[in-house]
């Protein structure tokens, strides 16, 4: 079975054991893939992606340092975006190496739910959503977030999300998971999740030890009373009070 839109599988060099579990479950289905191969930050950013961070902003967006893991997985995130466009496709689905694949996972794609208008979590954690803003797509429910929900081991992304998300990665400043406000961007969370994430110490992480210790020397900054004063923060926490959790 093919899609319209390519799956593209995220993945680093020399990371063949890390994702033969899931080109094997995609080869059960029918589906064909292709892999894209990330930046590796593991030791330290190569110097030809150096111009395209901004290690300030990112310092003063996440309230810490950012990893040169974390800015490596933003940046191969972002390639995804670049090649959506470069190769002027309607639009991906993205995994990352480490997915599971739920049975339902070739039953959303056959139905055509993955072709969204924007931008759709496919697995997602602390994500919340307004009740009433959401929608069925056959036995699945699609969320709107009122808030960041984390997680980009699996999405959908339009040609026209790929564009938003690129303009606001230009220069990196922030995590991979996401660089734009969700709710404005008019992305989905959906639910029952089709794809699922090994559980914390379960399986290789390129991330989280190089972020625990990034987190260990954090300090915090006082919030700005400025901010109090707009409307769109009192918009925001409405939101934020009337959602509820849809992560499963």
């Amino acid at each position: 079975m093919q899609t319209d839109w390519p799956i593209l599988i995220l993945t680093l060099q020399g990371d063949e054991a890390r994702r033969q579990p899931l080109l094997d479950q995609l080869a059960a289905m029918g589906l064909s893939w292709r892999l894209i191969y990330g930046v590796d930050g593991r030791q330290g950013l190569p110097n030809d992606c150096l111009p395209l961070i901004d290690r300030e902003a990112a310092r003063g967006r996440m309230k810490r340092p950012m990893t040169d893991a974390e800015f490596a997985c933003a940046l191969s995130h972002r390639r995804i975006c670049e090649i959506i466009l470069d190769e002027g496709l309607a639009g991906a689905l993205v995994l990352e190496d480490d997915a599971i694949l739920t049975p339902d996972f070739a039953d959303f794609l056959q139905a055509g739910f993955h072709r969204t208008e924007t931008l759709a979590l496919l697995y997602h954690y602390s994500g919340r959503a307004l009740p009433w803003q959401r929608r069925k797509a056959g036995r699945w429910l699609m969320h709107r977030p009122t808030r960041r929900a984390s997680g980009c081991t699996a999405y959908t992304l339009s040609r026209h999300a790929a564009r938003d998300i690129l303009r606001a990665t230009t220069p990196v400043a922030c995590v991979s998971d996401w660089p734009v406000d969700l709710y404005e961007t008019k992305a989905w969370l959906v639910t029952p999740q089709i794809v699922r994430h090994p559980p914390p110490g379960e399986g290789p992480s390129h991330l989280d030890k190089d972020r625990a210790a990034a987190e260990r020397q954090t300090v915090r900054e006082k919030k700005n009373p400025a901010r109090f004063l707009k409307a769109r923060y009192y918009r925001g926490l409405i939101r934020r009070r009337l959602a509820r959790p849809v992560d499963g």
